[in-house]
């Protein structure tokens, strides 16, 4: 099946962010304070994970200017079920772009910690060998298990979009008419080394899924993985977010 791997460059090295970009970390584009998600558990403002644009075939979010952000409680990692989908401590949704402001959004005054910024500044389209036929299987508990292992092995680790999730325990999907979308991980891969010595990026010597290059993502648990799903309605997507940990 086809999919899409991101190519990040730290945001340091680009020009200040003057548009909506597909992103990882830093603040959020287009958000109005009120817009900015709160943790429904500890009732304090979320950390942006990501936020990607509109761009089919790509990511269709059914309209040109939309824009999909991720989000999680960071305060106290780990008291906040930020793995649970319906716990409220993170949101993954889908935004108008006549609701957008024209400029990137102010951080809230409780300062939820801020992800390390990497912009997407290209997409690499790759195969990873699945079947169509077989794709039905990764979202089916017992059918997953029944796969032999070198099928369940070919979906990538990495964060990216397309194909199916590479599940750390079981297939978890949410109720009827969601589609998955795409994953993230909590180690941002980097194809070519930063322009200069930058605390945290490492070296990969064993070049893991092409990778020069990595650094310490987001807190998904032990070395966790977060799934994206959506589900079209009426009148515009809804997006839904837990991950998974070894």
């Amino acid at each position: 099946m086809r999919y899409l791997v991101p190519v990040l460059r730290l945001a340091v090295e680009l020009a200040s962010q003057s548009a909506p970009e597909d992103k990882l970390g830093g603040l959020a584009w287009g958000l109005s304070p009120s817009q900015w998600p709160t943790c429904r558990e500890c009732g304090k403002s979320q950390s942006l994970l990501a936020q990607f644009i509109h761009h089919p075939p790509r990511l269709d979010l059914g309209k040109p200017g939309r824009i999909l952000s991720v989000f999680q409680c960071n305060h106290k990692p780990g008291m906040c079920a930020t793995w649970d989908g319906g716990s409220g401590a993170n949101a993954c949704f889908v935004t108008e772009p006549e609701n957008l402001i024209p400029e990137l959004a102010m951080l809230p005054n409780d300062l939820p910690r801020l992800e390390r910024e990497a912009r997407i500044v290209e997409w690499l389209e790759r195969d990873d060998g699945i079947d169509e036929g077989q794709v039905t299987r990764f979202f089916s508990p017992k059918e997953f298990f029944d796969l032999p292992e070198s099928e369940a092995a070919k979906p990538t680790w990495s964060t990216r979009l397309g194909s199916v999730p590479q599940w750390l325990q079981s297939p978890e999907v949410p109720a009827d008419g969601w589609t998955f979308i795409g994953q993230l991980d909590s180690t941002y891969s980097f194809f070519s080394p930063p322009k200069s010595e930058t605390a945290g990026i490492v070296e990969d010597i064993e070049k893991w899924e092409g990778r020069s290059h990595f650094c310490d993502g987001p807190n998904f648990g032990d070395g966790g993985i977060a799934y994206l799903f959506l589900r079209q309605n009426q009148s515009i997507p809804e997006g839904w977010f837990f991950w998974q940990c070894g």
